[in-house]
């Protein structure tokens, strides 16, 4: 993990130093609760490092895989946590927006997705002080698993997402 930490904060250094102003991180905790914190600390280097460099951290599913099962940050045990308590621990550490992730069930039809993700999102930007950006695509955030949904499909699920559950960006 702390490997990890020193690879992320290289590249933000050098990125940093070619003019970027912000990365993304994305599918954070695809391995769990270490590959979570491991985010979670290079992005509180960078920020401390570099305070205008904006930080997107986006998760890889709807709750953090327990590898480990006592990792914390911040005072926080990180395996199970949920979107409405990922972007907490999250705006700890210093990210700049969070990418929030809901998990598609496929034994379930779109509207019974839609409502579970509109619940789950409305729940996270009511917790969150920094902007949410829900991660949509196939097998998230209701989007069906197929290689070209459906165009009303994603109508109907970016305007719930906009209008319900208040995202600010996908």
């Amino acid at each position: 993990m702390e490997h990890a930490v020193k690879d992320i904060t290289y590249i933000a250094d050098g990125m940093y130093a070619a003019g970027a102003d912000g990365m993304n991180f994305d599918t954070c905790g695809a391995s769990g609760d270490a590959d979570f914190l491991a985010a979670l600390r290079a992005t509180e280097s960078i920020r401390k490092k570099h305070p205008d460099m904006g930080v997107e951290m986006g998760m890889a599913g709807e709750f953090v895989l327990g590898m480990h099962g006592g990792l914390t940050f911040d005072g926080k045990r990180l395996a199970g946590m949920y979107p409405h308590e990922q972007v907490k621990i999250c705006e700890a550490a210093g990210a700049t927006i969070f990418g929030a992730v809901v998990n598609t069930n496929t034994n379930e039809s779109l509207p019974w997705n839609l409502a579970r993700v509109c619940t789950f999102m409305k729940a996270c930007t009511d917790a969150a002080t920094i902007p949410v950006h829900a991660n949509v695509g196939m097998g998230v955030c209701a989007v069906p698993m197929t290689d070209y949904p459906a165009l009303d499909a994603i109508s109907r699920i970016d305007k719930a997402l906009v209008e319900i559950a208040n995202v600010d960006g996908f």
